[in-house]
């Protein structure tokens, strides 16, 4: 999936840098530009259900005829996930936070398109149970610290000025997709 994920957002920064936008139509405002300040709170689903709270800033803009522009901000995500099958439990709970750089490029107006990497830290709980063995906390099963890396291709669509909805494919937050809203301060 990462593989993949790398292919498809090298594909789209290929598309963007390339002189298609000269096509495209004229845009009356720019959806994320320098100074801008969004937050992000998403749902998904990957390898369990995930939550995540992202918050961006707008550093750069203008690029590639006024519509590519460039964000750094931060996330914490969660994803949680829980199986029990013939009397035998199991339960992953992870917390990761990263930062994060986009690349975004707008095509029309309101629609907001970007390619985003993260970097980070999180911290993984297990823990499982058997009927038979009463509660069981294996080695291989151990709490610890993990290198967290995120990568994503994303779209923001703005209802008004100031709110809109987000959908982001990749892997984010132990999450292959995630949708939610984002709120422009």
């Amino acid at each position: 999936m990462k593989k993949l994920m790398t292919i498809l957002t090298i594909a789209l920064a290929s598309m963007m840098m390339s002189n298609t936008y000269a096509a495209l139509p004229e845009l009356t405002s720019q959806a994320f530009a320098k100074g801008d300040m969004v937050g992000s709170l998403s749902v998904g689903y990957g390898w369990g259900f995930s939550q995540r709270l992202a918050l961006e800033y707008g550093v750069a803009d203008g690029w590639l005829d006024g519509r590519a522009s460039l964000g750094v901000g931060g996330a914490i995500g969660n994803c949680f996930s829980s199986y029990s099958y013939w009397g035998v439990g199991y339960t992953h709970d992870q917390l990761g936070l990263t930062a994060n750089c986009a690349f975004h490029y707008q095509f029309i107006d309101k629609l907001d398109t970007y390619v985003q990497i993260g970097l980070g830290l999180g911290y993984a709980f297990y823990s499982w149970t058997d009927s038979s063995l009463n509660d069981y906390y294996g080695s291989a099963y151990d709490n610890h610290i993990f290198f967290d890396f995120t990568s994503c291709l994303g779209a923001r669509y703005y209802f008004t000025p100031k709110f809109g909805a987000n959908l982001e494919l990749g892997y984010t937050a132990g999450s292959y997709i995630m949708a939610g809203v984002t709120l422009k301060f």
